[in-house]
């Protein structure tokens, strides 16, 4: 009982059976079997060369597939993603990556204000756009885990959206995972599991990518937050890192695409209006840059308490830091390692205790200069990224 036999053809089955349960319980009461659909084949001889990935922005994102933006709080993660929806709506390229115009649909679930305000200071910016930007946003709670909330209301919203306009909805962004988990467990392979198969729904349903905005766990150096199924599970990961302003966007992971990208940029302040206090109502616009600054440059993969004592240091030295001083390299400033601890205790874990903030500055600092990042000599130290860097080198690296 439940062996299927088939034809030596490739033409025709003996039995046309979806699933092994129902063929076994026709087989069983006596009865034909019923004509249920089947999966698609795909048969050797029809194989042939994938010679062009469907990815509507160069490099970067396939259409279809499911991706990642993840990072710490205000490391401009949002900004990003915003900015790239933007440019697949109008069809413009990306930090010189090509970009096919498609439809976009934005999941705002946190920030309804600063959403909106991110929005028109792009459209004010490219307020001589010759194209019309397909963008359209739902600013109101979508529950992906429990696929009898929302997912199929939203995969109607999708469908009733590219009825409206003459381009495929090509990107769905997720702002943010966690809130669309609606309560779920971000570690739980359940609850992951849940979304993730709800996404794949969603994903096969409309035919557009998914992009969700996601958070880092405690460990940087791990990733985005939550149970690795996320991981295994998409297409492309992105990570977004902040040094002082100086931001990075790196494509850690891509399924059919060439990994390894960075896009180098910073924050610029735009102000909009005057609230009724008259104060200024001010939000960023995306800038991309070649590279970062050479400090950031060197840091930006470190580990989050590496990162932490690092930028501490940056700025101690940008605006204390001294040259001249014995046992210390000619030209290069340096501060006293005693200022160094105090104001990391200060900034990084205000709220530690003391032997708790011991511990991480210790191990933080040992690691950075084992690693050679930073120099340490006669009760004094300082950042070490080459001999040529002059102190003026120092301090453009904290801008």
């Amino acid at each position: 009982a439940g062996t299927i036999f088939f034809q030596a053809s490739r033409h025709g089955w003996v039995r046309d059976v979806a699933t092994d349960m129902p063929a076994r319980a026709s087989l069983e009461d006596g009865t034909e079997p019923q004509n249920l659909p089947g999966f698609p084949l795909v048969w050797f001889d029809d194989i042939q060369v994938a010679a062009d990935v469907n990815d509507f922005v160069q490099g970067l994102l396939v259409t279809g597939a499911a991706s990642v933006l993840y990072g710490e709080s205000n490391s401009g993660k949002t900004f990003l993603a915003t900015d790239l929806a933007l440019c697949v709506a109008a069809g413009i390229p990306w930090n010189g990556k090509r970009v096919e115009q498609g439809g976009v649909i934005y999941i705002a679930m946190e920030g309804g204000q600063g959403f909106r305000n991110r929005v028109f200071a792009w459209k004010t910016d490219h307020d001589t756009l010759a194209t019309p930007v397909y963008f359209a946003a739902i600013q109101s709670s979508v529950n992906l885990l429990n696929p009898e909330a929302d997912l199929e209301k939203l995969i109607i919203t999708v469908r009733a959206a590219a009825k409206q306009i003459p381009v495929p909805v090509k990107l769905i962004v997720v702002d943010t995972l966690s809130r669309a988990l609606a309560g779920g467990n971000e570690n739980s392979p359940e609850d992951m599991g849940a979304l993730v198969m709800n996404v794949d729904h969603l994903r096969a349903q409309t035919g557009s990518h998914v992009l969700a905005i996601h958070h880092s766990g405690k460990d940087a150096a791990k990733g985005a937050r939550g149970h690795s199924l996320l991981r295994a599970a998409i297409d492309t990961e992105i990570e977004v890192v902040d040094m002082e302003g100086n931001r990075t966007a790196t494509v850690v992971k891509q399924r059919d695409l060439a990994k390894g990208d960075v896009h180098h940029f910073t924050l610029s302040v735009v102000e909009l209006a005057t609230n009724r206090h008259g104060e200024p109502v001010t939000t960023c616009l995306v800038k991309f840059a070649d590279s970062l600054a050479p400090v950031a440059q060197q840091h930006r993969r470190l580990p989050q308490s590496q990162q932490r004592a690092i930028s501490v240091l940056t700025d101690l030295i940008a605006a204390e830091g001294q040259t001249g001083h014995a046992g210390t390299p000619s030209g290069i400033p340096s501060v006293p390692e005693g200022w160094w601890r105090e104001r990391y205790y200060d900034r990084a874990m205000p709220g530690a205790e003391t032997k708790a903030k011991e511990k991480a500055f210790r191990r933080a600092a040992d690691a950075l200069v084992s690693s050679r990042l930073v120099g340490m000599g006669a009760r004094r130290v300082w950042l070490v990224y080459g001999a040529a860097e002059s102190a003026e080198g120092a301090e453009h690296g904290s801008e």
